[in-house]
């Protein structure tokens, strides 16, 4: 048994025991309910990275109020409740209802990771890297270099902003869940931490220039060799082209009429294509 099952496992004893007492008798129920909310929202603070959970991730004892458009509403013993987002039980096929007892990640800057039944095993996946390019606000893909070579996930909604933050460079600790998707990230070491803040000292040229632009893409013209190729695409209903150096990755599984979204760098290249349906792979 691992160490994030062994604390989801104290986290539900602790919740039996409050609901052993809270449903003794009918007499008693509301005289009890201010301890059952001392009870919500027991947290067990994780400090060294696991399998499943990176440093700073807290797991949180809650129970279910409401469920409501797109939101879980979760009571944890504070005047207010907490939300999380309804999305991501769905794409993992989980079912929730008023009433369950849940138990929520949440990392170091406070923000909402997971959550699962307090029965459900995690199969999250921790796992060390770099990036290999900056994450642009809006892309939603992150390309990793591991041990293994280098790997492409899907960012998460709910990480977006964190993964934005992540420096290239340093070696960082990334979080994945069920899906596959990266749903956090921090610097591995200190010494990660020291070459990211020398890193941010140090100005690379072109670095501050990447920028997006939202398109859609209307087909491609192969470089000579050589020579680099041209991106015909479409802005607000203006055609133009843009040039790139090959090879650019996915552009051959492209096709016209589809949205996207370009990564360009200070000359007007095309470094990188962004689309909906990327899918992570492993």
């Amino acid at each position: 048994m691992n160490r994030h099952t062994i604390i989801i496992a104290v986290l539900a004893l602790v919740l039996w025991e409050t609901d052993r007492a809270f449903s003794a008798s009918s007499s008693q129920r509301e005289s009890t309910s201010s301890k059952e909310g001392m009870k919500l929202g027991t947290e067990r603070v994780v400090s060294e990275p696991t399998d499943n959970l990176l440093p700073g991730n807290q797991l949180v004892l809650g129970r279910i109020k409401d469920i409501r458009s797109n939101q879980i509403k979760i009571d944890i013993g504070n005047p207010q409740p907490l939300f999380v987002p309804l999305k991501p039980a769905q794409q993992k096929g989980q079912t929730f209802k008023p009433g369950d007892v849940i138990v929520v990640t949440i990392n170091d800057h406070n923000a909402v990771v997971d959550y699962h039944h307090p029965e459900e095993a995690s199969h999250h996946q921790v796992f060390g890297g770099r990036l290999k390019t900056p994450l642009t606000v809006g892309l939603d893909k992150a390309v990793i270099e591991t041990q293994q070579g280098d790997k492409s996930f899907i960012i998460a909604e709910r990480a977006r902003s964190k993964l934005s933050a992540m420096p290239v460079g340093p070696e960082l600790l990334f979080m994945a869940d069920e899906t596959g998707q990266l749903v956090d990230a921090q610097l591995a070491s200190e010494q990660a931490a020291k070459e990211s803040a020398e890193s941010d000292k140090v100005p690379i040229k072109g670095s501050g220039a990447h920028r997006q632009m939202h398109a859609v893409f209307k087909g491609a013209e192969a470089p000579a060799a050589g020579g680099e190729g041209r991106l015909k695409i479409a802005q607000e209903g203006r055609e133009q082209e843009l040039p790139y150096r090959p090879p650019l990755d996915k552009l051959d599984r492209l096709q016209a009429g589809q949205d996207v979204v370009l990564l360009m760098d200070d000359q007007g290249y095309v470094l990188e294509i962004a689309t909906p349906e990327v899918a992570p792979t492993r």
